[in-house]
């Protein structure tokens, strides 16, 4: 039986032996690719920066009384909306306005590189002229090399970079220029702006104010004519009004019991599809009857059940209604003359019954809503109430802001005044020219060159190494001849003679 080989470990000193006796391995790739690194620095394109820091005066256009009305507060700003205050700045300086500006303050768009590249441009875009190329490539240049960052809460580092140490410092003092004078110009037309909004806001404060009063006192005006005892009412007559649905209700439960009964007689002589056609006189006096109902329920809203109006048209109500009765009857007796007096009787009772219930319902309908308008009026005095507490407190609102917007146009006339002795942002620390570029960092590509060259050199001693058959232990020996070795004779790099 075979027996396994054993697991060689890895001896440290053997890797110390194997890198010393690579060495130049090493030294020759690290020597090399720095020495490369550090010589394609002389062939990079040097690049400088340059930055101004400004600081961003934020003053309020509001005076204090107004802005403490609408609710203003000098609460912290969040990261996220200082963030978002960063990339409007960047996006304000970078917009197509004040790179313009830029160009031809600084006239970089006589750079004859620039020409050069706009005309090779233009051979594929024959239809967009020479100039307009020329300030879009020269537009997406700059944005490139401009950024903006935060130096605290209210100050901004605008940075540059640019191939000349000159062209850097210039746009960055030229963007800084720029951006003063549009942000005094910004300030001004706010102002100004501020003020057509207070003269307009004034006014409108004025007529919302006026129509407050006016609405206090219509609301005054029928509270008073609710309290009044003529004008609404009483309990008593909301309870006869009750009283006579309740009867309605009870009315038309026998009706509908009768219904009922009727409509199987008709089944059962096959009368339940006959009809008849309404004459004048039956759709006159339906609308007599309606017109009654109304009265009725009107008189009910002011009269109690038993006075003498309401049983005038009550007694008025009930006549016609017989008369309907009577009329019906006479109709279907004409109509239906052929038919047996059982049947008949039966068609008569079937149609008088739908009419009373007709009606009856009807009554109920203007009686119910009757009750809502009592309801209404009995409910409208705490509304009423309540709505003349919140005109009050609005009337007082909106003299608040009225007064407040009177003295914001002084308010803003000072501000006015002050806004042409100072700007909006501020130069903290100028521009300056650098001195030297930050890139390419020759300290860093020497790093890096070192670094490559030591990870290539390994590479190539690893590589030889698996690539070595040679022996180099004594325990390789053994294994690959199977004796043992007796003894062994070191390798002498030096030797001296001694006489």
């Amino acid at each position: 039986m075979l027996k396994p080989k054993p697991v060689k470990s890895l001896d440290i000193r053997e890797i110390l032996t194997i890198l010393k006796k690579r060495k130049w391995l090493i030294i020759i790739p690290m020597i090399l690719v720095t020495g490369i690194a550090y010589g394609a620095t002389f062939f990079m394109a040097p690049k400088y920066e340059s930055s101004t820091i400004v600081w961003i005066d934020r003053p309020s256009n509001v005076s204090s009384e107004l802005q403490r009305i609408l609710g203003g507060t000098n609460r912290r700003e969040s990261r996220e909306e200082q963030r978002n205050r960063r990339l409007a700045i960047e996006a304000e300086l970078t917009s197509q306005g004040y790179l313009f500006q830029l160009i031809e303050n600084l006239r970089i768009d006589e750079d004859p590189d620039i020409s050069r590249e706009a005309a090779k441009l233009r051979e594929t875009n024959t239809t967009i002229s020479l100039e307009q190329i020329k300030f879009n490539l020269l537009v997406e240049k700059l944005r490139e090399q401009i950024s903006v960052s935060f130096y605290g809460s209210d100050q901004i580092k605008i940075t540059v970079e640019s191939e000349s140490p000159i062209l850097a410092r210039d746009i960055a003092e030229q963007l800084t220029t720029i951006l003063e004078a549009e942000k005094t110009k910004y300030e001004m037309q706010k102002i100004s702006d501020n003020q057509r909004f207070t003269d307009v806001q004034l006014k409108k404060t004025e007529q919302y104010y006026q129509l407050a009063i006016d609405s206090l006192n219509d609301a005054r005006v029928r509270l008073s004519n609710l309290q009044l005892p003529e004008n609404i009412a009483s309990e008593e007559n909301r309870l006869d009004i009750l009283s006579t649905i309740d009867n309605i209700d009870l009315e038309t439960d026998d009706y509908l019991n009768a219904q009922k009964s009727i409509r199987k007689q008709l089944k059962e002589y096959e009368l339940d599809n006959l009809t008849f056609k309404f004459s004048d006189t039956m759709v006159e006096l339906r609308t007599t009857i309606d017109g009654l109902i109304t009265s009725y329920v009107n008189m009910m809203e002011k009269y109690t059940w038993n006075d003498q109006n309401v049983i005038n048209v009550n007694i008025r109500l009930n006549d016609n209604t017989r008369l309907l009765e009577n009329t019906i009857k006479s109709i279907i007796e004409k109509e239906f003359a052929t038919y047996p007096e059982n049947q008949m009787s039966i068609l008569v009772r079937s149609y008088i019954v739908r009419e009373n219930l007709d009606i009856l319902n009807s009554k109920k309908r203007k009686l119910k809503q009757s009750l809502k308008r009592i309801d209404d009026s009995i409910n409208m005095i705490p509304k009423l109430e309540s709505e003349i507490n919140e005109l009050v407190n609005q009337v007082a609102d909106y003299r608040r802001y009225r007064d407040a917007f009177k003295t914001e146009e002084t308010t803003v006339g000072l501000l006015s005044e002050r806004a042409k002795e100072r700007t909006t942002y501020k130069i903290i620390e100028p521009a300056k020219l650098p001195l030297e570029p930050f890139w390419p960092n020759k300290r860093n590509v020497i790093l890096i060159g070192l670094v490559l060259g030591v990870v290539l050199g390994g590479a190539f001693v690893f590589l030889f190494e698996l690539l070595d058959n040679s022996f180099k232990r004594v325990e390789d020996i053994e294994d690959e001849l199977g004796v043992r070795v007796v003894a062994t004779i070191p390798k002498i790099e030096k030797y001296h003679l001694y006489r």
